[in-house]
């Protein structure tokens, strides 16, 4: 497995990452807009996109769904409370933010807490992390957990927009802090972390 983590894809700094297996396929953890940017970045390595994992339907998290699979055909999972802003520039706060240009999409497949999601010898599994959206979730594969806007590296993701519920992202955080073992953390923006790290020091896990 190998993780690429992409930038300059977002004027709101938005993470993206790919995730390669050993036969060269990707599973995208979201997707921020530019298009052609991930599709050039991943040609230039020899990869192929085949998944596009989304952690929650914000806009700065998937704007450039609609074309990644209209040129590659990529499967697109989210969880099933946040599927209706992935068609909603409203629901998806693009309208909040007075963003233009927000493609509706359909054809995605609905998660659920607990579901797995494989390609090649990678399996993903899901856990519902609600609280900054309703279907917010964070993706866990061997020791690595991509966190989304539930948890940031000594923070934690707002919960003053719409759909936002600060009592069920407390309770997310606490579902995070009790996975056993350390992991490498992969947020939906800024730097990565590790699971261990801020149970101790996150003053929002503490």
């Amino acid at each position: 497995m190998k993780i690429i983590k992409l930038f300059g894809l977002s004027s709101f700094a938005a993470n993206c990452y790919a995730v390669a297996s050993e036969e060269g396929n990707v599973a995208l953890i979201d997707a921020p807009c530019n298009a052609e940017k991930i599709l050039s970045e991943l040609e230039a390595r020899g990869l192929s996109l085949k998944k596009i994992l989304l952690t929650h339907g914000h806009f700065d998290h998937v704007m450039a769904t609609g074309e990644l699979v209209r040129k590659t055909n990529a499967e697109v999972f989210i969880h099933s409370l946040d599927r209706d802003k992935l068609r909603s520039p409203s629901l998806s706060v693009a309208e909040y933010f007075g963003i233009s240009g927000f493609e509706s999409f359909y054809g995605e497949k609905a998660i659920e807490d607990n579901d797995k999601i494989t390609l090649d010898e990678l399996t993903f599994e899901v856990i519902h992390t609600p609280g900054h959206t309703s279907g917010g979730v964070c993706y866990k594969t061997r020791n690595v957990i991509f966190t989304g806007d539930t948890l940031f590296q000594m923070s934690v993701g707002r919960c003053d927009m719409p759909d936002g519920d600060w009592q069920a992202l407390n309770d997310s955080l606490k579902k995070l802090s009790e996975i056993k073992g350390n992991y490498t953390l992969y947020p939906g923006h800024g730097e990565s972390s590790e699971l261990d790290f801020e149970k101790a020091y996150n003053p929002y896990m503490r």
